[in-house]
């Protein structure tokens, strides 16, 4: 049977989703938030309770990307600052826009792609190094500026942010980037306050505005991705009714029925 057919069924019994031509086009969902608001965690958190974290990758319905792979290459006087952590990883024109749009818009048309891992501590994606999307069913793509370009931000069927407050994400990011990025404490600190603060205030958090839902505290809102995933579950069953029923609606936030407007989900 050919591996998009729309009359494939998978190991966990919830039918692929299928189109005209048998090309799986994903629902596409984006997570934005601040450094070390629990972002990654989120996904993990949402990939684990629909069963797709332990999961072979070329069978997951649902996968995670993280913006960082889409770093661009640093200049060679760039790179010597960003040893000495006076680059602003923070700021938008950090990322390669241009390649973030047309990898998400190949995944869109149900492509398999190959991405990038960033490796922190050389600040320079790893040559050898690539993550292999394969199409499925619901794409994660989060990171700090998601939702800042305007034609990747179109792009997404539903828009997550994940709001924690600053002390909490400076505490997360001390030993988070000493034990695991190779910094030292007085470099952490000094971006802190030179580049990640003040590019939270400037591109990220006017960005929240544009969420359908807004997540405080991150993972530690169980309430609210316990909800997500709710809505997640409905909206691949609602696929598989699709398969069966051409002319149920298709696509959009409504048919995760959210509420209309944006909801915050305070427990």
């Amino acid at each position: 049977m050919d591996q998009n057919s729309p009359s494939e069924v998978k190991p966990n019994g919830i039918r692929a989703n299928g189109s005209e031509n048998g090309i799986k086009t994903p629902f596409l969902i984006g997570v934005a938030g601040g450094t070390a608001s629990g972002k990654s965690t989120v996904c993990k958190r949402i990939m684990e309770q629909l069963g797709q974290a332990d999961m072979d990758h070329t069978q997951r319905q649902v996968v995670s990307i993280s913006q960082d792979s889409f770093y661009r290459e640093l200049t060679p006087a760039e790179m010597l600052r960003a040893d000495k952590g006076l680059f602003n990883f923070d700021h938008p024109d950090a990322f390669n826009e241009e390649l973030m749009l047309t990898t998400l818009q190949d995944i869109l048309q149900g492509k398999k792609v190959e991405i990038n891992e960033y490796d922190y501590r050389s600040n320079a994606l790893h040559p050898e190094k690539k993550l292999t999307i394969y199409p499925a069913d619901v794409v994660l793509f989060e990171g700090i500026l998601v939702f800042y370009f305007p034609a990747i931000r179109e792009l997404f069927h539903m828009k997550l942010f994940v709001d924690t407050d600053s002390d909490t994400r400076l505490a997360r990011r001390v030993p988070r980037d000493i034990n695991e990025r190779g910094r030292d404490l007085e470099q952490v600190l000094n971006a802190y306050m030179v580049f990640v603060k003040p590019a939270f205030e400037e591109f990220c958090s006017p960005t929240k505005k544009f969420a359908d839902v807004i997540i405080p505290r991150g993972a530690d809102n169980t309430v609210a991705i316990d909800l997500i995933v709710q809505h997640i579950r409905e909206f691949l069953n609602n696929r598989t009714r699709q398969d069966h029923s051409p002319h149920l609606a298709s696509g959009g936030t409504s048919a995760l029925n959210l509420p209309r407007g944006r909801a915050t989900y305070k427990h």
